[in-house]
């Protein structure tokens, strides 16, 4: 090899090196920088993380809470020994109440009183019934009983959610039940006698719930107009004495009471054969259905008894003052209801649509069982063990025949023309001497 050549090559071998040599270096500089930012990210960090936050443990002396509840109302000589400061505080009697309190803790084990991992004596059932209704009567805030119950905020809301769970499991196959046929007899009865009208099962009418806690994707849907905030609606039948003998709760509050209508199970009832059948008499025609007094909304169906808006003349006018003094009943039950659940009244702070169910669901029953309690119920003699009719599914032709009396208009201007003439025949007529005196 000549000597230009190699000194050509050996050029070309140690351009090569430099080369390799300048590119180990430049990465070994980058290794190092890296490495001493990551450090500094990582010094940084363990310099400024936060502590660990953990939950507060407060020795709340639950005994103690539990002896001063006992002395105030549930031993022989209480504190507040008038039975209508327990009945204001509670809004039941303490009979109802205790009743109540053994019921959950013979079903439910998380009403009796157990010893925690430490050996600590919980909460016993009184408490924890106390703190739901607390919760439900007022309507505040679950942290309400932290100050004379001792109960944390976290046990107050798993305490509600089993109480209204409890409460429907227990009572609601009774206090929630259609009526039966003995029932309807009483409720014609009662219902003839008060306000005149045969036949009459009940009022019907929607309230609306506000819910605070709406999703903001759901708040168009829950959302009317006349309303301006989000809502959930309930619809439910009252009869004079105020219980309710149909409830439907849930849905979204842009909805109609028509809409609600057609989501409840009252139509579904008539057309499958589920709903009992108690036949009546106005103006000496029959009837084979009660019905229900609603306003203008709800459709010409033979069992809805509704208003007329321009009435064209005695008898028509008479039967709308009739018609709308007794449909007062559904709204003097919503307001009893409200009242006696504060929780009701103020918009509900829950997050999930089923534990605002059972909160409803569960007030209604309490609500019934109070009107039962206090002997203020029609139908006082309700056994549960006693054997009913069983009630068959209609069949395909059966529902067909159901349907179409249900959707024949004939039929609901038959029965809004016998109850207008019912009403005028038994209106009371002043006595002219009276007037003339």
């Amino acid at each position: 090899m000549s000597s230009s050549s190699s000194q050509l090559y050996n050029r070309l071998l140690n351009d090569d090196d430099d080369t390799s040599s300048d590119k180990y270096e430049e990465e070994m500089a980058v290794t190092s920088a890296m490495s001493f930012v990551v450090r500094g990210l990582f010094e940084e960090t363990e310099n400024t993380t936060n502590p660990i936050r953990k939950r507060v443990s407060l020795e709340r002396d639950r005994a103690k809470a539990n002896e001063n509840l006992m002395k105030d109302y549930f031993v022989e000589s209480p504190t507040y020994p008038d039975p209508n400061t327990f009945r204001r505080r509670f809004r039941m009697s303490k009979r109802l109440f205790l009743r109540i309190v053994n019921d959950l803790e013979s079903d439910d084990s998380y009403f009796k009183q157990k010893r925690d991992a430490r050996g600590l004596l919980g909460f016993t059932g009184i408490q924890k019934c106390t703190s739901a209704l607390r919760v439900l009567a007022y309507g505040n805030t679950t942290d309400i009983n932290d100050e004379y119950l001792k109960m944390s905020e976290k046990t107050t809301r798993d305490t509600l959610e089993h109480f209204t769970k409890g409460i429907i499991k227990i009572y609601g196959q009774r206090y929630l039940r259609k009526p039966t046929w003995n029932d309807l007899q009483r409720i014609y009865e009662v219902h003839q006698e008060v306000h005149g009208l045969p036949g009459m099962i009940g009022s019907i009418d929607c309230m609306h719930w506000e819910w605070f806690n709406c999703p903001t994707a759901w708040r168009g849907q829950h959302t009317r107009g006349d309303q301006g905030v989000p809502t959930l609606m309930l619809q439910a039948v009252a009869s004079y004495d105020l219980w309710i003998w149909h409830a439907h709760f849930g849905t979204a509050g842009s909805n109609n009471d028509l809409n609600v209508l057609e989501e409840s199970s009252i139509i579904e009832d008539v057309v499958s054969g589920g709903a009992p059948i108690a036949c009546f008499y106005a103006n000496g025609n029959y009837h084979p259905h009660g019905y229900y007094l609603g306003d203008g909304i709800y459709p010409e169906y033979p069992i809805f008894a509704v208003t007329y808006r321009d009435p064209i003349d005695e008898k028509r006018a008479y039967f709308k003052k009739v018609q709308e003094s007794s449909r007062k009943d559904i709204e003097r039950c919503f307001s009893v209801l409200q009242q006696r659940w504060h929780i009701i009244q103020h918009p509900c702070r829950l997050w999930t649509k089923d534990k605002i169910r059972d909160v409803m669901y569960a007030c209604i029953i309490l609500h019934n069982m109070i009107l039962e309690d206090d002997g203020n119920a029609i139908c006082q003699n309700y056994i549960p063990d006693q054997v009913e009719e069983e009630i068959t599914q209609a069949t395909f032709e059966e529902r067909v025949a159901n349907d179409a009396y249900l959707r024949n208009k004939h039929e609901h201007y038959a029965l809004m023309a016998d109850l207008i003439e019912h009403a005028w025949s038994v209106r009371t007529i002043p006595d002219n001497d009276d007037d003339a005196s």
